[in-house]
């Protein structure tokens, strides 16, 4: 068979959420995916109460390697612990949870090929053509969900812009259990501006720790040597593998629809400027996707005038709350020392911030909090320091 309704491209969160979403509603589906399922993903693995939420089912025991409560924060000498008493993230291997959403698509009745990587799209009046080295495969609508590199992305427009790409490296290593329970417990650990415009993390897992540094830039020379420095400061092993890959984060410059064709994920650059959390906003675009195809169907349209609808819908269920952060994150690390700095030292705005993670505040309601309250903290912060002088 050649032919379907949906052809999605990139088996990531993204492409198998709008499978399954797809699948469910009755399009004939096909899911391609160039690597063989399951495989590895660069990736730091936290994924938050907020993502889990937008899943329709619970994920199986297995797939959680440890639950975490809280964050510690670090700036220079300052350290800040937010603690829930309840869940904010959940730690994965992207292996295991990216199968088991495979697994879900496939369950829902989309059809499932990996190990055939998409060579070329063509658009066509009546079609969409995908080009594979063992076929050409035919679709009324194409989904976009292969990442940063996006080749369906790259059928209609240019690349990400430069203010728009962030770079990280990363490693595991491996730990006895126990030695990650008594080390770090069931909290994550986030240093600011460890290098200039960063973060670095530590997340706990199973039985390895993952760790890394992502950059507000499109590169920063020496960066896995400052990883391997930040390890052993932090009296970790640093003779580990070091991975890296690109994060998109879009500022809204760019359509992520065109004839045929919608966006979804990292391809559509739905990033978190702040975290560079990807997971939750590539469930629920990989749903928008789908229930933008639906609606086509229905019309009986496929023109850019009715997928036009997937763009407006990503924007208001969470695009608004990226634009916030992506301002928040520029002004921050722009006056790391007067912002964030402010920020750390007021345990409400840590815990509120904690409470966007847990999914019970919108990214945009949390901005528009701190908006009307930064100005009086940092007139406290800077009164009290001259008081106390």
């Amino acid at each position: 068979m050649n032919k379907f309704d949906v052809i999605i491209v990139g088996a990531g969160p993204a492409g198998t959420t709008a499978a399954r979403h797809c699948a469910k509603n009755g399009l004939s589906t096909l899911l391609l995916e160039k690597e063989k399922i399951p495989r590895a993903k660069p990736c730091a693995g936290g994924i938050t109460l907020a993502a889990v939420k937008e899943l329709d089912f619970s994920l199986p025991h297995e797939i959680t390697e440890r639950t975490c409560t809280g964050i510690k924060i670090y700036y220079g000498r300052l350290e800040r612990v937010v603690q829930l008493d309840r869940p904010i993230a959940l730690m994965v291997t992207r292996k295991n949870f990216d199968g088991y959403l495979t697994d879900k698509a496939s369950e829902a009745g989309a059809t499932i090929r990996d190990r055939e990587e998409c060579f070329g799209i063509s658009q066509e009046p009546s079609s969409i053509t995908v080009h594979t080295k063992r076929e050409k495969l035919h679709a009324n609508i194409l989904i976009g969900a292969d990442g940063f590199y996006s080749r369906s992305m790259r059928t209609f427009r240019n690349g990400f812009d430069k203010d728009e790409i962030r770079f990280c490296v990363m490693a595991e290593i491996r730990m006895p259990a126990r030695e990650i329970s008594d080390r770090f417990g069931d909290m994550a650990s986030i240093h600011y501006e460890y290098v200039p415009r960063s973060y670095a993390w530590i997340f706990p897992k199973g039985e390895y720790i993952s760790t890394g540094i992502g950059v507000a830039l499109p590169k920063y020379s020496g960066l896995p040597d400052k990883l391997r420095e930040f390890l052993k400061q932090q009296e970790l092993r640093n003779d580990v593998k070091i991975t890296g890959c690109f994060l998109p984060v879009s500022r809204y410059n760019h359509d992520v629809y065109t004839n045929r064709i919608m966006l979804a994920g990292d391809a559509a650059g739905f990033v978190d400027s702040f975290t560079g959390e990807g997971i939750r906003f590539a469930i629920s675009s990989g749903k928008a996707a789908a229930q933008t195809a639906v609606r086509a169907f229905e019309r009986g349209d496929f023109s850019d005038k009715c997928l036009k609808y997937y763009q407006e819908r990503c924007y208001k269920d969470f695009g608004e709350d990226l634009q916030h952060s992506n301002r928040v994150t520029d002004h921050l690390f722009n006056h790391p020392d007067l912002l964030l700095s402010t920020g750390m030292r007021n345990q409400m705005v840590m815990r509120q911030y904690a409470r966007t993670l847990a999914g019970e505040l919108t990214l945009g309601n949390y901005f528009r909090w701190l908006k009307k309250r930064m100005p009086y903290y940092i007139l406290k912060r800077f009164l009290l320091f001259e008081w106390a002088r």
